[in-house]
């Protein structure tokens, strides 16, 4: 969380010293209970920075070239060590439940917190008013299916709700209210992410892409900041002729749902788009942290009951329909339908990504593994 969960200081969920590889776990375990490969102890007395130390030098002058291709990778390999105060995953803890206890520094995460969230009171949502159930779309995790769920079978509608804990009080506005969202697994949410995002801010993109290169507005084009994206790359054939080359393939048609046949080319932009991007300003809406955008502006975490994981959408809206529609049988003869907003295969190979990359990928995202207690891979 980087200033959650045990880093704030005198933080309530968590006192135990950072120092102290004797204390116990949450789920009561010892730090070095079935982990001692994961954790590397300094020795006593040893220097220790603490995750607030991380974040003070991440704001400093130091921190000014970031994004740039000197290097945000190189940014990282030299920052401070910081000790987590728990390997994400082990917390006996839910998805919301860790949530809660988190705060996505607005210093930090500031441009991840998208979509209107603003402090909280006006949150767009799904929502179902005669099941008083609202739901937080997060891009890249289910939300097309969330969706045409709430809409088919709960008659629900698009509109804000206030998501601020305090509006749950006993009498207040949303006493009673359940809010449930899903998330997904920050490595493969990551590879979507990018893919979403690429073809969003593509230059054959008209629509809503900023980076569109109008010849109608002289001088108002705002330059696309990876660049190297689309070298080469100037219409969507072109993407086409890279991902499903034309010595394999009979006609265009073929390429639409087919697996990716690119020779690395994408792979090679993906992986240095990762050494270089610093994780703090997303270019597009679909490359957003899922922790910020279930936070208002200030970095408190939005009253969340439920959060369910796509690993097990089935299961997790079959507990939904348990809850609300009085059994799984109310989702109907073929149960849970998925929508795939992206029903399209990935474009650039993921097999060619390094190890090292997807390293990276878990720290960019790793406010994501930790206030949502997710698995490191």
């Amino acid at each position: 969380d980087l200033d959650g969960m045990g880093a704030r200081g005198e933080g309530d969920s968590n006192r135990r010293s950072a120092g102290k590889n004797d204390d116990k776990n949450e789920d009561g375990r010892g730090a070095d209970d079935g982990e001692g490969d994961e954790v590397d102890p300094t020795p006593p007395g040893a220097p220790r920075s603490s995750i607030s130390e991380l974040i003070t030098w991440m704001l400093s002058e130091r921190g000014g070239d970031a994004g740039t291709q000197h290097s945000a990778a190189a940014q990282m390999n030299d920052s401070p060590p910081a000790t987590l105060e728990f390997v994400p995953g082990t917390l006996s803890l839910s998805h919301a439940q860790t949530l809660s206890h988190c705060h996505a520094d607005p210093r930090v995460y500031g441009k991840h917190v998208q979509g209107r969230r603003g402090d909280g009171s006006a949150v767009p949502v799904s929502f179902s008013e005669k099941h008083r159930l609202a739901y937080v779309m997060l891009p890249k995790s289910g939300s097309s299916t969330a969706r045409h769920m709430l809409k088919d079978k709960f008659h629900a509608r698009e509109g804000s709700k206030p998501l601020k804990k305090n509006f749950f009080e006993r009498g207040e506005r949303m006493d009673g209210w359940e809010v449930v969202s899903f998330v997904r697994d920050p490595l493969s949410r990551f590879f979507s992410q990018y893919d979403e995002a690429y073809v969003r801010t593509a230059p054959w993109q008209k629509g809503e892409n900023i980076f569109y290169a109008n010849p109608d507005i002289k001088g108002r084009n705002i330059p696309h900041p990876f660049p190297y994206l689309f070298e080469n790359i100037h219409t969507y054939q072109d993407y086409e002729d890279v991902f499903c080359p034309t010595s394999t393939r009979k006609s265009r048609k073929e390429c639409i749902f087919r697996q990716s046949k690119e020779n690395g080319t994408l792979a090679s932009r993906f992986e240095r788009f990762v050494r270089e991007y610093d994780g703090r300003d997303p270019f597009d809406v679909h490359l957003t942290l899922q922790v910020p955008m279930m936070s208002s502006t200030d970095g408190a975490p939005l009253h969340m009951t439920q959060i369910y994981n796509t690993t097990d959408s089935e299961g997790g809206w079959g507990r939904i329909a348990s809850q609300f529609l009085g059994g799984k049988d109310a989702l109907g003869k073929g149960g849970l339908k998925v929508i795939a907003g992206r029903s399209y295969p990935r474009r650039f190979d993921s097999g060619l990504v390094s190890e090292g990359t997807r390293r990276r990928i878990c720290e960019l995202t790793l406010l994501d593994y930790c206030c949502l207690n997710l698995p490191l891979p």
